[in-house]
Formats: structure tokens, sequence, C-alpha cells
């Protein structure tokens, strides 16, 4: 995989996670909303632990 690829796939994993966070934090209150916060933490991990893994 090329390298401008594969950062456009990690900054559109970004950008999913964060928007999941914040419709999920806007919805806490309901088990929905805590949900959508566990997928958005763990969608913004996989790139981080990804890019961690390949740098070292």
């Amino acid at each position: 995989m090329n390298l401008p690829y594969e950062t456009n796939i990690i900054i559109a994993l970004c950008i999913v996670g964060f928007c999941l966070l914040a419709v999920g934090f806007s919805f806490r209150d309901r088990n929905l909303g805590l949900a959508l916060i566990w997928i958005g933490v763990i969608t913004m991990m996989g790139p981080i632990a990804y890019r961690l893994l390949i740098m070292f």
C-alpha cells in the first residue's frame, strides 16, 4: 500500500472516530450513546496502534 493512500485511510478513520465520539457524547445518557463512544474510541485507537507498530 502506498503512503498517500494509507494516510488518507487513517485520516478518514480518525474523522469517523471523532464523529462517533461527538454523537455518542451528545447521547451519553442512553445506552446507544455509550456504545457509540466505545466504538469511536476503538476506531481512534486502531490507526494509532497501527502507525505505532509500523514505526517501531
